[in-house]
C-alpha cells in the first residue's frame, strides 16, 4: 500500500486495488517540492493525531508556505492531480476495450465458425455426430466465457469509477476547504 493511500479515504472491497493503481499514478506524476500531495499527506497525519480538520489544513499550509507553497500553487497542483487521474481513466478505458476485443470478439468469432461447421456436420453421415456434440460443448463454454468476461469488465468498470469518484471528490472537497479556510 502506498504512503499516499493513507491520505485518502479507504476504498471499499475490491476498489482498493484500483485505488492503489491510481495512487501509484499520482506518485509517479508527483511534482517537485511541497504541493497538493504533500499538503494532503500532512493534513492526514495531523488529523490522525487528533487535530481537527480545519486546524490541520491551516497547520499544513503554514508548514508548506515556509517552503514556497501558496494558495494558488496548492489549488493549481490539486487540479493537476485531478488531470493525472483523468489520464489514468483514459488508459483504463483503452485497456478494457482491448481486453473485450481479445476476449469477447475472438470468442464470438470462434463460436460463429463452429456453428457453420455444425451445420455441415449435421448434413453428413451418422459417423460425424460425435464431432457435432464436441463442437456444441465448445460453443457453450465459449458463451460462458463471454458472459464471464463481460461481467468482470462491468465489475471492473464500476470498481474503477467508484475509486475514481472517491478520490476526485476528496480532492474537490479539499479544494473547497482550502479556499474557504485559507482564501
Amino acid at each position: 500500500m502506498s504512503k499516499l493511500t493513507q491520505a485518502f479515504s479507504p476504498m471499499p472491497g475490491d476498489d482498493e486495488r484500483f485505488a492503489n493503481v491510481l495512487m501509484k499514478a499520482l506518485e509517479d506524476k508527483n511534482l517537485e517540492g511541497f504541493d497538493y500531495l504533500e499538503f494532503k499527506q500532512s493534513v492526514a497525519k495531523l488529523t490522525e493525531i487528533g487535530m481537527d480538520h480545519e486546524t490541520a489544513i491551516r497547520s499544513a499550509f503554514a508548514t508548506g508556505s515556509t517552503v514556497g507553497l501558496s494558495l494558488e500553487k496548492l489549488v493549481k497542483t490539486a487540479n493537476y492531480y485531478t488531470e493525472v487521474l483523468e489520464d489514468e481513466k483514459s488508459k483504463f478505458m483503452n485497456s478494457m476495450e482491448k481486453h473485450l476485443m481479445s476476449n469477447v470478439e475472438g470468442k464470438a468469432k470462434e463460436t460463429g465458425e463452429l456453428k457453420k461447421k455444425i451445420a455441415n456436420w449435421e448434413a453428413k453421415i451418422e459417423q460425424l455426430q460425435e464431432q457435432v456434440a464436441r463442437a456444441k460443448a465448445k460453443i457453450a463454454a465459449a458463451d460462458s466465457e463471454i458472459n464471464a468476461a463481460k461481467s468482470k469488465a462491468s465489475l471492473n468498470q464500476r470498481g474503477f469509477d467508484e475509486a475514481l469518484d472517491v478520490i476526485t471528490s476528496t480532492i474537490r472537497k479539499d479544494i473547497q476547504d482550502i479556499q474557504r479556510v485559507l482564501g
